[in-house]
């Protein structure tokens, strides 16, 4: 089964078929040849056994991404299987257990009494003190702990941070955001279970970063302070109002949407939005995977007979502040027992498939990878785990998706709850590919709530920069396939700030590195004569800008002519153009409104271009509708 959206714009009906006439010369690749190998052991992930949650990042700032594994039992000083364990990655995709580390990063948790989930349970990366290293969360039962990254493979305990959390509450997961946009990162952490006697404390916790290396819990001043025995937390913006909006995946209740209202607190708009999910949530993928420049939400639930019913919802952005879920018409709504998941482009094509980590203790499920078979402005999903090498029957957990070995495509690493890991290299025929790591003030960070945009082919693709995962976050920079394209035309960073970033004619196959405020500062441009301009045009003035219904663009061009206005968006996305007949040479006067017969457009930063009937270049620029 497939599904279409109906175009909401002139703009989007266009955008689908200059996209459906570009793929077509792009041959997809058949399920057949698609191929992934668990190359764990020979990676050097051997001596890891019975983990929980997975959490990557560039800890060492050496350009790769090392793996921090949580063992699922309570630490034993005597039991190298209750150790949590930090890799590091040489560059290739073989990683190393680092024995210096102390012995806190092994994860002291309080064993008080055993849960059969695990003691131990998930990891979050996060520079919160703004040094440019990547610190880490541990949640477990009984307080958790902040570690703070010293450098040089050192960690230490972050003491009277007020991040303690309860002595016999079990923190599922962690998530590092800043929900009250004033630079530095708070923190949300999701409880599970109270191993304590009643009253028992399942209380979600909201801690407000004070900027000086402590935090103040705000749960219950905020509203946010959910007790649905949550599982995963999500942060991202629904109502484009600039600030970050929580959803939580709740396993004994429904799942919440939490909408930030600006003030410091939020308001359950569950309902409002139609994200309801009364069944057992665990993990979240957060993405745009129908490319209508709006994010996606996908949950995992329990599937399996005996649970009567129950189904994995994909939640559908319709962009008028609802969902709906389209997951049975598109074929994801079976999964097993459903915990990490992950969209990712597996063969670099330009579309997004999704990976589900499967199993509860008894080995017989199999992970699932559903393809996205996405033709013709059409998106569908099905199953190739088989074919695909990864439907291993190991109670899965945790799973995360990134490029191990640095060869240009994305592989999987799966945590297993009572196994070995599986690193699954990919090795599936690829398409081209881009990778965009972010950074601040030249410092390494993980840039998370940056919307990041790639237009190439004629076709715009999004990705939102969380690193949630189901137990753990993860510090992997956002990746775009290609396909057959041979440039990227544009790539937009919008950065939790406000910031925009904009860079033009980037090389394929590689990976770039872009400055908040200031740009790319590695990586490659497209090497191409530069662009014709109109000698002796130009923009004298733009006024009013910032404006609230129209403005004025001063123009002079060197001879009379006719001239083209397009407005784009800060996704990149055309959304409007107007010609502008017989003009004289000298100066002139183009007046751009807001207002169309089919409306207006929102307030928002518009990039535009004015180009000669020729189609040379005049001016480009950037204007801001209040």
């Amino acid at each position: 089964m497939s599904i279409v959206r109906e175009p909401t714009s002139h703009t989007l009906y266009r955008s689908l078929i200059v996209a459906a006439a570009v793929w077509a010369s792009f041959k997809p690749l058949d399920a057949a040849a698609q191929s992934f190998v668990n190359r764990a052991a020979e990676r050097g992930l051997q001596n890891v056994t019975s983990t929980n949650g997975v959490a990557v990042a560039d800890y060492d700032n050496d350009g790769d991404l090392d793996i921090y594994f949580v063992a699922r039992r309570s630490y034993e000083v005597t039991d190298a299987s209750t150790w949590n364990r930090l890799y590091r990655n040489d560059g290739s995709g073989n990683f190393s257990a680092v024995t210096s580390a102390p012995e806190i990063l092994r994860g002291l948790d309080g064993n008080v009494s055993f849960n059969p989930m695990g003691n131990k349970l998930g990891a979050a990366w996060g520079d919160y003190d703004g040094d440019g290293l990547q610190d880490v969360f541990l949640t477990h039962l009984g307080p958790d702990q902040l570690l703070h990254n010293d450098g040089f493979s050192n960690f230490s305990l972050v003491e009277n941070s007020g991040l303690d959390g309860g002595d016999e509450q079990l923190s599922s997961s962690a998530m590092w955001f800043d929900y009250d946009n004033d630079g530095d990162l708070d923190l949300y952490v999701s409880v599970w279970e109270d191993m304590g006697p009643a009253p028992r404390d399942l209380t979600n916790r909201l801690y407000r970063n004070n900027g000086d290396g402590t935090f103040a819990n705000v749960s219950e001043t905020s509203g946010a302070g959910d007790s649905g025995k949550t599982w995963t937390t999500v942060s991202l913006d629904v109502n484009h109002d600039g600030f970050l909006d929580l959803y939580l995946a709740n396993d004994f209740g429904p799942n919440k949407l939490y909408i930030n209202l600006t003030d410091g607190t939020f308001a359950d708009s569950t309902t409002a939005y139609n994200v309801e999910d009364i069944y057992h949530g665990m993990g979240l993928a957060v993405a745009d995977c129908d490319g209508n420049g709006e994010l996606d939400i996908y949950v995992t639930n329990i599937t399996e007979s005996g649970f009567a019913g129950e189904t994995n919802p994909l939640f559908v952005n319709t962009g008028n502040r609802s969902f709906v879920n389209d997951a049975s018409v598109v074929g994801v709504d079976l999964a097993g027992w459903g915990w990490g998941t992950e969209f990712f482009d597996m063969e670099s094509d330009g579309d997004l498939d999704l990976f589900v980590g499967t199993g509860y203790f008894d080995p017989d499920y199999n992970n699932v990878l559903f393809r996205n078979r996405d033709t013709d402005g059409l998106f569908e999903f099905e199953n190739v785990a088989a074919t695909a090498g990864v439907n291993d029957v190991e109670s899965a957990r945790g799973v995360a998706v990134a490029d191990f070995d640095n060869d240009g495509d994305l592989d999987i690493l799966v945590s297993n709850v009572q196994d070995q890991p599986a690193l699954y290299i990919n090795e599936t025929p690829q398409g081209n590919w881009l990778r965009v790591r972010l950074t601040a003030d030249g410092s390494p960070t993980s840039g998370y709530g940056a919307v990041v945009a790639v237009e190439s082919a004629g076709s715009s693709q999004l990705r939102y920069n969380h690193g949630v995962q189901y137990l753990a976050q993860n510090q992997i920079p956002p990746q775009f396939g290609l396909g057959s394209a041979t440039r990227v035309d544009r790539v937009t960073v919008r950065w939790p700030s406000g910031v925009v970033d904009q860079i033009e004619d980037v090389d394929i196959n590689q990976s770039i590195r872009i400055e908040e405020g200031v740009g790319m500062v590695e990586g490659m441009l497209v090497a191409v004569e530069a662009e014709a301009t109109v000698a002796g045009s130009r923009i004298v003035s733009n006024y009013p800008n910032p404006f609230a219904d129209e403005t004025t663009f001063e123009l002079v061009l060197d001879r009379p002519q006719s001239v083209e206005l397009s407005m784009y968006d800060l996704l990149g996305r055309l959304v409007d153009v107007r010609t502008y007949d017989q003009l004289r040479a000298g100066p002139n006067e183009l007046k751009w409104s807001r207002k169309t017969d089919a409306g207006s457009h929102t307030p928002n930063v518009y990039v535009y271009t004015i180009r000669s009937k020729g189609g040379n270049v005049i001016a480009r620029g950037s204007v801001v509708a209040q």
